[in-house]
């Protein structure tokens, strides 16, 4: 974004734990440094089925095509 800054600030990091003080009452932040999010799920209508785990965003955004794909 070119009205955003070259380092955003949005919380502080405790370098101890690797946890980040997010803004919502969760455990780290989204994008954000570290916090104790690893269990990860994707919600989604039971008729779209998913063949294997997506490891990674690019895995998912390819899983997301395909049910995408397969809708039309």
């Amino acid at each position: 974004m070119a009205e955003c800054g070259d380092l955003v600030i949005v919380s502080t990091f405790d370098p101890d734990s690797g946890e980040v003080a997010p803004f919502e009452e969760q455990v780290g932040s989204h994008g954000g440094l570290g916090g104790s999010q690893r269990d990860a799920f994707v919600l989604h209508p039971t008729e779209w089925v998913i063949e294997a785990p997506p490891v990674g965003a690019v895995a998912l955004h390819e899983q997301i095509r395909r049910w995408l794909q397969a809708d039309r």
